[in-house]
This record gives structure tokens, sequence and C-alpha cells, in this order.
């Protein structure tokens, strides 16, 4: 796994722009699964499957990049296994992510 985040450069998080610097920093942790089998918004990730056999594999992949780069969850804020639910204000569900129709 390649360690060089030089594009993001870090610094204390009581700064600012501190969540723009950890989003920038997710989006190059996981570059190579957002948009195919992950959703990243600062401290919010979902991994999406397109069949339940694909979903330990796709959680597998993002688990091995947290552990690399030594990044811990919450176990209180994880759900796992979830078929229908909503997500920065989009319906997640097997036919993919749409609009909330409570905000329509």
């Amino acid at each position: 796994m390649d360690r060089d985040l030089h594009c993001c450069k870090m610094m204390p998080f009581g700064l600012k722009n501190a969540r723009a610097t950890y989003q920038c920093l997710v989006n190059k942790l996981f570059e190579p699964l957002i948009g195919k089998t992950m959703e990243v918004y600062i401290d919010d990730i979902i991994v999406k499957s397109k069949t339940d056999g694909d979903h330990g594999n796709d959680l597998r992949k993002t688990f091995d990049i947290l552990r690399a780069f030594s990044m811990k969850l919450n176990p209180k804020k994880c759900v796992f296994r979830v078929r229908l639910g909503k997500f920065l204000g989009f319906m997640i569900s097997s036919r993919g992510i749409e609009a909330n129709s409570d905000k329509m």
C-alpha cells in the first residue's frame, strides 16, 4: 500500500480547514474504491456491493486500507448489512442511490 499522502498536508485538527484536510486524506486512501464499491463523505463511509457474495470482499478491501493506515472506526456508529437506508439525505437500496422522496 502506497503511504505517500503528500497531497494532504497533515495539520492539527483544531484548525478551521481540518474537515477539508480529512476529506482529502480519505479521498486519497480510498481512491481505488470510491465510486465502485464505496462512497465517502468526511467521516461517513458506505460500502456497497452488487451481490451478497461480493460484500465480504468489498468490506475486506476497506478494512485492509483502514488497517494499513492505522485508522480506527467507532463501533457504536457502524451498521452492517443494511439493504435500505438513508445516507447523506439520499436513499440507498438494491436499486442504487436515489433522491430521498421526503426531501422532494
